[in-house]
């Protein structure tokens, strides 16, 4: 089966309900003269549009996609260890060795076995959108799951409006179609909602609370709930890491520098990226 068929359905069931929505049901409010619904029906324009907007983001940003590295260029042996651990922010955290990408992957970061890449914060493989959730397109994974969930609410509530409002109940059967499907996905949405403001609020991803990763001691990528959101809404969106090499003469590398509380990530002096494809100076 066509690993782009999830994200196929999900466009299609998004596009086709909505223009049912629009075409039926906002029409018929359009025309009551009871009250004046045309506000409502601007927000739910608005609303939708920014749902299109960043389920496309989501699926079509890059991740934080990490470069596989050269096996000729690659230093390393068959003697590797398999782990590497370093300090961060007075916790341990251990860094595993990528047989596939040969390279130690910086911390949070995952191999994706459906993509076959390693994923920066790498959170999870969302069939839905065909594509990784991860540092660079979270932002936009979370901002759909919001509009989304009041996209699907108001549509919700608008289509009840219109079947109470006519009889017999089945005299409008596309309002009655979309009013089932909207009822049938938006405790699952909201649900997804809530647990993904959960894990911003524990600065932690999916990938960090099911594996029960930080389970016992501290998360050292925690900050506070307030500093978290606001680290997911207003950082700028991180650069991509594929080309890197090619932009710079010298290899970008994972760099830990020794703090008055114990090691913190820095950026290489070459200024390329935040992270590296391999681990040097931990002295750890």
């Amino acid at each position: 089966m066509c690993k782009a068929f999830p994200f196929i359905a999900a466009m299609v069931i998004l596009i086709v309900t909505t223009g049912t929505f629009n075409a039926f049901t906002i029409r018929w409010l359009l025309e009551d003269t009871s009250f004046n619904f045309i506000p409502i029906v601007v927000i739910s324009e608005i609303i939708f549009l920014f749902t299109l907007l960043n389920f496309l983001q989501t699926a079509f940003t890059d991740p934080g996609i990490l470069q596989k590295e050269n096996e000729e260029e690659s230093d390393n042996d068959f003697h590797t260890p398999l782990f590497k651990n370093v300090i961060i922010n007075n916790t341990t955290v251990r860094l595993k060795y990528c047989d596939t990408c040969q390279f130690y992957r910086p911390p949070r970061t995952s191999h994706c076995s459906m993509c076959n890449r390693c994923i920066e914060n790498f959170d999870h493989h969302c069939p839905w959108v065909n594509n990784c959730v991860g540092r660079r397109n979270y932002r936009f994974f979370f901002c759909f799951l919001m509009w989304l969930s009041l996209h699907i609410l108001l549509t919700l509530s608008l289509c009840i409006y219109r079947c109470a409002s006519v009889r017999p109940l089945w005299s409008d059967i596309p309002s009655l179609v979309v009013a089932i499907i909207c009822f049938l996905t938006v405790f699952p949405i909201i649900g997804l909602l809530s647990f993904h403001i959960a894990l911003i609020k524990m600065g932690l991803t999916t990938n960090e609370q099911v594996t029960h990763k930080f389970s016992g001691s501290d998360n050292p990528y925690s900050h506070g709930c307030a500093k978290n959101f606001i680290n997911l809404f207003c950082k700028a969106k991180p650069l991509r890491y594929l080309g890197y090499k090619e932009m710079c003469n010298a290899k970008p590398r994972l760099t830990f520098l020794r703090r008055e509380k114990g090691y913190k990530l820095q950026a290489s002096e070459d200024n390329v990226s935040e992270y590296s494809l391999q681990v040097e100076n931990t002295n750890v």
